[in-house]
């Protein structure tokens, strides 16, 4: 991983609607629009350290402690396939 694939990934991810309402439901921002939420997600992909990002079969796992998110996303149609909040029971 490096910053100019980190960016793209940021740039270009997809989601469906109901792909939203789970992420939101997840992550317990069920007040946030779908627009506010991909904001959100933009904002968690690029705030995590690429050290904390790592590549895993076809799917790129964005640990982002700063917004206490774990973001998995399909590297080959960049589609985010799943939200969760961390805690310390799940850090890896």
């Amino acid at each position: 991983m490096n910053n100019t694939l980190k960016t793209r990934i940021a740039n270009e991810f997809k989601n469906t609607v109901l792909g939203f309402v789970r992420i939101k439901r997840n992550l317990d921002m069920n007040h946030l629009s779908d627009a506010e939420t991909e904001v959100y997600l933009k904002n968690t992909i690029l705030s995590t350290p690429l050290e904390d990002i790592e590549k895993n079969g076809k799917n790129y796992y964005f640990k982002c402690f700063k917004n206490n998110a774990l973001l998995t996303i399909n590297s080959y149609t960049l589609t985010v396939i799943a939200a969760k909040q961390i805690t310390k029971n799940r850090l890896k």
